[in-house]
């Protein structure tokens, strides 16, 4: 039986990803927003103004809000270099943690996380939304099924053919790296979720900044301004990971190429295969199966789908299982393997040659 209770909610970080947060947990009138913190002064008031937290709740340091506001979860927004010592510290003090994805960018901070979250009994929730999208969960399905058998190759796909972001996602010291902890991050907890979360054992891989350090005065994207000097970080990432199963995986990640696709993500089983769609292109799942029905090949999708908004949907079950004393929606064991993943292929990208991976912690 669901809980009726309130459940309070603090902010770590208060940048524009925190906002989104805000707007989907003022949907649910049994959630109380009670503290946000953030370092850069006036930054938290403005953001306490904005959605109604009271003034006595609005800190620059967010030590003093788990200290003295009575907080059950936190969701941590700060940038990507800065996750592990808001996490470590809100599990520590028996906070359940909703942590803007990546989990980290090192490794070791990963690692931290994770060794504190196992003896923490809380929730470490890892937020890749597109894990309560339509496309992921009807593919979740299939898969589950047992309808495509043993999956031995997949291939993971982030692409923009002109969308680099500006700002901080542009600098190293505060993002880490670029489009492979920005949107290649995504694609690559989707395949591997999606195979099974299998241990990553080796990683070969190239980045580079291929075609932003090329342009040419001001460029633009959406909200973003910034100039060819900015760019600290890769627009490209492609690598060949192998699996502790066998299995094998092609990630392909960019936020620029002369090109109009890089292809889909897709997936090959022992029984049948499956490719996901772009977002907005129906169906959003594609199965294929040959010899099935005697000789023939068969392609089919879903039909009659529900579209769920997964950004609403990633706040609701994570609030929800606060409040009922549920285990994670998403498990961080697999989101780890993805960091580990991550560090094989920055590592092999800079000394040029495949790298073993270690996925303990």
């Amino acid at each position: 039986m669901s809980s009726q209770r309130t459940v309070k909610i603090g902010i770590i970080g208060a940048g524009g990803i925190a906002n989104t947060h805000a707007r989907y947990y003022r949907q649910h009138p049994w959630i109380d927003l009670a503290g946000v913190a953030d370092i850069v002064p006036g930054k938290a008031a403005a953001f306490a103004s904005t959605w109604g937290i009271p003034e006595n709740r609005v800190f620059e340091d967010y030590r003093q809000m788990l200290e003295t506001v009575d907080l059950e979860a936190v969701s941590i927004c700060t940038h990507n270099m800065a996750h592990r010592e808001p996490t470590v510290d809100a599990l520590t003090v028996g906070k359940h943690v909703l942590l803007e994805k990546p989990m980290a960018v090192e490794l070791e901070d990963a690692r931290a996380i994770m060794r504190t979250w196992e003896g923490s009994g809380k929730i470490l929730m890892v937020g890749f939304q597109p894990d309560f999208s339509t496309q992921y969960q009807v593919a979740k399905q299939i898969v589950d099924s047992g309808a495509l058998g043993q999956i031995y190759y997949a291939e993971s796909v982030a692409f923009r053919r002109w969308g680099v972001p500006g700002g901080s996602f542009l600098k190293k010291s505060i993002a880490g790296a670029g489009t492979l902890v920005d949107i290649g991050c995504y694609s690559l907890h989707t395949t591997m979720s999606l195979m099974g979360d299998p241990r990553p054992v080796t990683v070969s891989a190239m980045t580079g900044n291929f075609l932003a350090s090329r342009s040419r005065g001001e460029q633009k994207w959406g909200r973003f301004r910034w100039h060819a000097e900015d760019v600290e970080v890769e627009d490209f990432a492609t690598a060949f990971v192998r699996f502790e199963n066998g299995a094998v995986m092609v990630f392909k990640s960019c936020w620029a190429a002369n090109a109009d696709s890089i292809g889909r993500p897709f997936f090959l089983g022992t029984q049948g295969g499956m490719a996901l769609n772009p977002h907005g292109v129906n169906p959003p799942v594609e199965v294929y199966f040959n010899h099935h029905i005697g000789d023939l090949n068969v392609t089919c999708a879903p039909q009659g789908l529900r579209e769920v908004e997964d950004w609403p949907e990633k706040i609701r079950v994570f609030a929800e299982a606060v409040r009922n004393d549920l285990p994670s929606p998403i498990d961080p064991r697999g989101v780890f393997l993805t960091n580990v993943a991550m560090d094989g292929m920055l590592r092999s990208a800079e000394c040029g040659h495949e790298v073993q991976v270690d996925s303990s912690y």
